[in-house]
């Protein structure tokens, strides 16, 4: 009975552990912009691929899903870490209603960020036209 008892403790003191986790794996805001910008576009560009090719909302809400995982795990530039919440945010919202983000408007850096990003899209590989932070806002 005492070995149970000690495997229940153990077993929650892990689940603990892992919940307590994910603040340390948190943004420090040391990422580079070329760093976060590869983050965005991929995760864009699976994006846009998925729209053209699954066929159902359940298989692009999994792309979104993947995008959202790749987001809060990067570390993106110290000017970029509540943006960046506010964007896996609202790639949140939108897995009730995955195409909803072909409508629905992006939150934005300060202008000032945008820029700085936009004009370092051209740079990132993985960065194809059309770039997200060089594009109009509605």
């Amino acid at each position: 009975m005492r070995w149970f008892g000690l495997s229940l403790v153990l077993l929650v003191a892990g689940f603990t552990a892992m919940a307590c986790g994910d603040d340390a794996a948190a943004p420090k805001g040391g990422g580079t912009d070329e760093d976060y910008l590869k983050a965005v576009c991929t995760g864009i560009s699976n994006f846009s691929d998925a729209l053209i090719s699954k066929t159902t909302a359940k298989e692009i809400g999994d792309v979104i899903q993947q995008f959202i995982d790749e987001m809060a795990k990067v570390d993106p530039p110290a000017d970029l870490v509540a943006y960046n919440k506010s964007f896996v945010q609202y790639l949140k919202d939108s897995l009730s209603d995955p195409t909803s983000l072909v409508t629905k408007t992006p939150p934005e850096p300060p202008q000032a960020v945008r820029d700085r990003l936009a004009a370092k899209e051209s740079s990132v590989a993985e960065c194809k036209d059309p770039t997200f932070f060089s594009r109009k806002s509605p």
